[in-house]
C-alpha cells in the first residue's frame, strides 16, 4: 500500500469539514445570535462549526506532514 497508486477520499472529508464548518458559523450561528432565548443553541452552534474547521485544518496538515 505505501508504495502504490491509492484513491483516497482525505482531500474530500477535509474540504467537507472546512466547508460546513463555515456553513454552520454563516449561517446557524449568525440567525441563533439574534434569538435571546436560545442562548444554548448559539453556543453549541458555534463549537460545532470552529471544531470542524479544526479537523478539516488538523487533517490537512496532517497529511501534508505525511507526505
Amino acid at each position: 500500500m505505501f508504495g502504490g497508486y491509492t484513491m483516497g477520499y482525505l482531500y474530500y472529508a477535509i474540504t467537507l469539514f472546512i466547508v460546513s464548518g463555515l456553513l454552520v458559523i454563516y449561517i446557524d450561528v449568525r440567525d441563533l445570535g439574534k434569538d435571546k432565548k436560545q442562548k444554548k443553541e448559539w453556543k453549541v452552534s458555534r463549537f460545532m462549526g470552529w471544531f470542524n474547521i479544526a479537523t478539516g485544518v488538523l487533517l490537512w496538515i496532517g497529511d501534508l506532514i505525511l507526505r
